[in-house]
């Protein structure tokens, strides 16, 4: 066991004699974002335009496939990278139409190690003002709650469809399984959720897909696998049960990450741009720089 790994297990025990530290450390163990290893290189993916963004903390820039403006957005899941949603990008490009993906603050080529659900839902927010073109959004696993978040948020945004990869339903579930794993007091938990209300200003509470106003002329589509062991299905019932969703698919044996590859995605999303409005002629992007 490492030295960090020993202190937060002393910390869990001593939490209610010392609660401020065993709340930091804890809370700073939630929100790693490099669990996966470390940043790749900073290089522009194969066939992408690479395009500096302004005004979007902790993400210098996103990258685009096509020539128009996107109106397909991939957003990567926890821990992981905008490399991991290639397969999306493929259909959308495919289907004629253009993706933009980026990698989220802490994640990928981004700078830092921690990030938290609004620091993502943010960035998503930006990004969406930057491509008013987007129409579709998949998001993968805990993206899914910083997608509808930032939909929800931008009034002026034309996304119709929202295709949801193993969603996780709420910050406060994905809290009480991470303790739950690793065997913490629940009085750790209520520590974490607590430090991570002073860095975002909002109880952990308000990360909850059906309590985020998500727009009702926006289509859901949802896709599962019952035996997914990172994220359980009962999270993609609990949202089909608080918000209006068009299609809630199992999909076994594809697992929480082979669900993002998925002949069910592939068919789910080329569904989604074929019934959703196209978006009208516009400016060419950038070149990858």
């Amino acid at each position: 066991m490492s030295g960090s790994s020993l202190l937060a297990a002393g910390l869990a025990r001593a939490h209610r004699i010392l609660p401020r530290a065993a709340g930091y450390v804890h809370t700073a163990m939630f929100v790693n974002t490099r669990g996966l290893g470390d940043p790749p290189d900073d290089v522009c993916p194969l066939g992408a335009h690479r395009i500096e963004v302004n005004g979007v903390s902790r993400v210098a820039a996103v990258y685009v496939w096509g020539e128009a403006e996107p109106t397909v957005l991939a957003l990567h899941g926890w821990g992981a990278d905008s490399t991991t949603m290639s397969a999306v990008v493929n259909v959308a490009v495919h289907s004629g139409e253009s993706a933009v993906c980026f990698d989220a603050p802490g994640h990928g080529v981004s700078p830092g190690s921690q990030a938290t659900i609004t620091e993502y839902a943010s960035a998503v927010v930006e990004v969406l003002r930057r491509f008013p073109s987007i129409r579709t959004v998949v998001a993968h696993s805990l993206a899914a709650i910083a997608a509808v978040s930032a939909v929800a948020e931008s009034g002026e945004s034309d996304v119709r469809a929202l295709l949801l990869l193993a969603p996780t339903c709420s910050l406060s579930g994905v809290l009480d399984r991470w303790a739950s794993q690793r065997r913490l007091p629940s009085g750790v938990a209520e520590l974490v959720a607590r430090e991570l209300q002073r860095r975002d200003g909002v109880p952990v509470s308000h990360w909850d897909i059906r309590t985020l106003d998500l727009p009702t002329s926006v289509r859901v589509r949802i896709l599962h696998d019952p035996a997914d062991e990172s994220v359980p299905m009962s999270d993609a019932h609990d949202i089909s049960a608080g918000i209006p969703v068009q299609t809630l698919e199992a999909v076994p044996g594809t697992g929480h990450y082979g669900i993002i590859a998925s002949d069910q995605m592939r068919a789910a999303l080329a569904e989604c741009l074929r019934t959703t409005p196209p978006d009208p002629p516009s400016r060419k992007t950038s070149q990858c720089r």
